[in-house]
């Protein structure tokens, strides 16, 4: 019975004795474990299924919950390869004293047994206590319901429990195995085992500047929002690549051109602190470049999601122009547009005084624009173009603004479309005619029109498509409506004709708004007319779930990755305590004064902490335009506003990176200053 006792309390003892590099642990295990619990609440939660735009909240959460459960992986395994690297001499130490492998095996389970016990149950117990509070947060901020009553949820803490049971399994497998491979001696002597001098890699150098250029490139070179999607993946990976590389390579040679300087070397405070790096720059460059890449996307994911946030209001203006729009479509709602004109005008006139009245018709198709054609059967050479037609009589009703235009004369507004010539064809491709080629444009059947002139504003209306930012587009006035038609019959079967008719409503708020829409939609569905309707306030709580599951999301794997870099720091620092912490005693020894020792440290301990933090804020300057454009796919166009949230990020990441640095630093000056290890 004794014996059997023996492991689990040397086990519990182990744990005790080493809680400098335990405790951390633990603890980012276990927060880890509750938000992966929370995030699984939320995508469950029966009752949230029910409330209108929750299934945006739902679903975030359960992307949300694959990113967490990579980086449980990533901190398990990244924090148990460094504490089993701290206690390889005490495990050859416990060898060497006559336990044998097994025996050592033995207490590695019991070790884990115990920390999978700590790590899963504190954990659950954490994200069960967090939850309500985390559910309330994220209902706030998407506008929606509040919901009473206190639940938990049992798949929840069964797939969290499986989760890290199964990662506390794969890491004593991993300890297991070098404890097979290991021998006495190595592990006893492992710590005192330095490092040769490594040697400049100009052709890795080299490799990781052109690779962080060409991501940088990217981010400035593509102007187009959807593009900017696609290539974003890529030069996310270019960059990751340049930073590994200039840390492994640059770095180093870096340090050697520090130590070449012999103004620079030859003093006190940075002699010690390049040589030390140098020699160890082999083992940091990863960490560092982990350091870097974590910070760069902490940035990233909180400034995009906060600047979605708070510009969501100006994005529903943009949507939405009016607070409700009816339409009549044309080509499958036969009927007199006036006559739903005036059922709608009395019908709304039963909520109030309905303010700017607008109605008119639009005709709208998508083009491919080469060469001074905008052609209707589009092919792969041309640019994709919305091309949007209002007569002059319709503009000069919306506008006040007469117009006097004969046949063939037309008013434009681009976007996207740079030098746009005074004369140009809308026309399509006959049998004869090669798609690929547009260089004769008399081959073509179409239309030709001159540009009598240009307005500044287009003839806003809603839209419901969240992702916009097209190639191009083209508003057209025209002379007739006559005109129009004929346009549109040159590709009736991918054209459209509306009738629309836009207001704003005397409601004083959000929900005074709403209601005033939903009764003058009950009213007209009465009368079993057909006519469709887009409203903001009904399409808001839709958006404001999005752009708050957004938020929720992006602040949460925000703190994640915050956290996974203050681990990396964390042991990063201590232990390169221990590692110095015999260096600084020689130097003592042959005469450096406790001044000097102290001036080294803080130059080490600076470069190694502001040299990720201020790569991260060069990357992410560097992303700032290509961010910008996929914004724009959001409706979000305020550049200055994204400008002012990346710059708070920075300002909000680099207090909590001074604050961490304050905290390490205290850490290894109490290592390195004379404490011996224990």
């Amino acid at each position: 019975m004794r014996k059997s006792g023996f492991f689990p309390r040397l086990a519990l003892v182990n744990l005790a004795r080493n809680g400098r590099y335990y405790g951390p642990y633990l603890l980012s295990c276990g927060g880890v474990a509750a938000m992966y619990y929370i995030l699984r609440f939320l995508s469950g939660h029966e009752t949230l299924e029910t409330v209108r735009g929750a299934m945006y909240l739902q679903s975030l959460s359960t992307m949300g919950c694959f990113v967490v459960a990579l980086f449980a992986a990533v901190i398990l395994l990244y924090a148990n390869g460094f504490v089993m690297k701290r206690r390889q001499r005490e495990l050859g130490l416990y060898n060497i004293l006559g336990l044998e492998k097994r025996h050592i095996a033995l207490v590695m389970c019991w070790e884990t047994l115990l920390c999978a016990g700590a790590v899963i149950a504190g954990g659950i117990l954490l994200g069960i206590l967090l939850s309500k509070l985390m559910l309330l947060v994220v209902l706030k901020m998407s506008h929606l319901p509040v919901l009473f009553g206190f639940s938990v949820s049992l798949p929840g803490i069964c797939e969290t429990a499986a989760l890290f049971a199964a990662l506390m399994a794969l890491t004593l497998v991993k300890n297991l195995f070098q404890l097979y491979r290991s021998r006495p001696v190595e592990l006893l002597h492992s710590q005192s085992a330095g490092e040769r001098e490594p040697r400049t890699k100009w052709l890795l150098a080299l490799t990781g500047l052109a690779a962080l250029l060409g991501g940088y490139g990217l981010s400035f070179a593509v102007k187009n929002p959807v593009e900017a999607v696609f290539f974003f993946i890529l030069a996310v990976g270019l960059v990751m690549i340049g930073t590994y590389c200039l840390f492994a390579a640059g770095s180093i040679a870096v340090l050697k051109r520090l130590r070449a300087n012999k103004r620079f070397y030859y003093q006190t405070r940075h002699f010690t602190a390049v040589s030390g790096l140098l020699y160890r720059m082999k083992q940091n460059a990863v960490g560092l470049a982990n350091i870097c890449i974590l910070s760069t996307m902490v940035l990233v994911t909180v400034s995009t999601t906060i600047c979605l946030y708070i510009g969501l209001d100006r994005a529903l203006d943009e949507m939405f122009p009016y607070d409700i729009e009816f339409i009549q479509d044309l080509d499958r709602q036969p009927g007199d547009s006036m006559e739903y004109l005036e059922e709608v005008r009395r019908e709304a006139a039963s909520v109030g005084e309905i303010q700017d009245l607008r109605y008119y018709s639009r005709y709208w198709v998508y083009c491919g624009w080469r060469n001074g054609v905008l052609s209707m059967n589009m092919s792969p050479s041309t640019q994709r173009t919305l091309v949007e037609v209002v007569t002059a009589e319709d503009y000069a009703r919306l506008t006040g603004r007469a117009v006097a235009l004969a046949p063939g004369e037309v008013l434009v507004h681009t976007v996207g479309l740079e030098n746009f010539p005074a004369d140009f064809q809308i026309a399509r491709f006959n049998d004869e005619y090669p798609r690929e080629l547009i260089e004769d444009p008399s081959d073509l059947e179409g239309y030709a029109f001159h540009v009598q002139g240009e307005f500044t504003d287009p003839i806003r209306h809603a839209t419901t498509n969240l992702l916009g930012g097209e190639e191009a587009e083209l508003f057209l006035v025209v002379d007739s409506p006559e005109t129009a038609d004929r346009l549109m019959a040159l590709e009736p079967g991918r054209t459209a004709r509306q009738f629309r008719i836009q207001m704003n409503l005397p409601g004083k708020d959000y929900t005074e708004k709403l209601a005033q829409t939903e009764d003058i939609v009950y009213r007209l569905s009465l009368r079993e007319n057909g006519i469709g309707f887009t409203s903001k306030q009904d399409n808001a709580q839709d958006f404001y779930a999005m752009y708050g599951g957004f938020l929720f999301l992006g602040v949460f794997l925000g703190i994640l990755f915050l956290m996974t870099t203050v681990l990396i720091i964390y042991y990063k620092q201590i232990s390169e305590g221990y590692e110095d912490q015999r260096r600084y005693r020689i130097c003592r020894q042959v005469g450096m004064t406790e001044k000097e020792v102290k001036a080294s440290i803080h130059s080490q301990i600076l470069l190694v902490f502001f040299l990720p933090l201020g790569t991260a804020g060069i990357h992410t300057a560097a992303a700032f335009p290509m961010l910008s454009r996929m914004l724009t796919l959001f409706n979000l166009y305020d550049v200055k506003l994204f400008a002012l949230c990346t710059a708070g990020t920075l300002l909000a990441f680099c207090a909590i990176y001074a604050l961490v640095y304050g905290l390490t630093a205290h850490a290894y000056d109490r290592i390195v200053g004379g404490e011996a290890e224990r």
